[in-house]
């Protein structure tokens, strides 16, 4: 990641930022994963000062075969003017949504799940999509996992 934003700074396709600017995007955008309840995951990003997430990048999908997802429940966010995706929903600071779960089987315990995003930084510089995959112990309503170097899932 450092050396393509580094390239785009020698190239001068970028004018205020090189990748000694830059946050690593788990840095930028910390996900945390936590059970509500069989049928709930929820799912919170810290987001950065001059940081965002844009909602439209959001993807879940569920690598456990016998666990459908139901549609995220997103929070009211900013509207943004973009210069290339047009009128877009973003998010800054915090940002947490439900993602609600058909269990189809009792006995499962494990939800293996995708999480796509994408978001960019105030200084121009946008992030390529992040994805990562966690394994969500649905029996713990307590569980409490903290994305980042421990699970690098892309």
């Amino acid at each position: 990641m450092r050396k393509h934003l580094l390239l785009i700074c020698l190239l001068g396709l970028m004018n205020t930022v090189c990748a000694d600017d830059v946050l690593p995007p788990d840095e930028a955008f910390a996900l945390t994963v936590k059970v509500k309840n069989k049928n709930t995951v929820l799912l919170s990003w810290d987001i950065a000062d001059q940081h965002y997430l844009y909602q439209q990048k959001f993807q879940f999908t569920s690598m456990t075969t016998r666990i459908k997802l139901g549609q995220p429940i997103f929070p009211a966010g900013d509207i943004k003017q973009d210069k290339f995706f047009g009128t877009v929903t973003i998010y800054r600071q915090h940002l947490d949504l439900e993602l609600p779960l058909q269990t189809y089987s009792p006995e499962l315990n494990t939800l293996d799940l995708k999480v796509t995003y994408q978001g960019c930084a105030d200084a121009g510089i946008c992030y390529m999509p992040i994805e990562k995959t966690v394994t969500v112990d649905l029996a713990t309503r307590n569980f409490l996992q903290r994305i980042g170097t421990l699970l690098d899932g892309g």
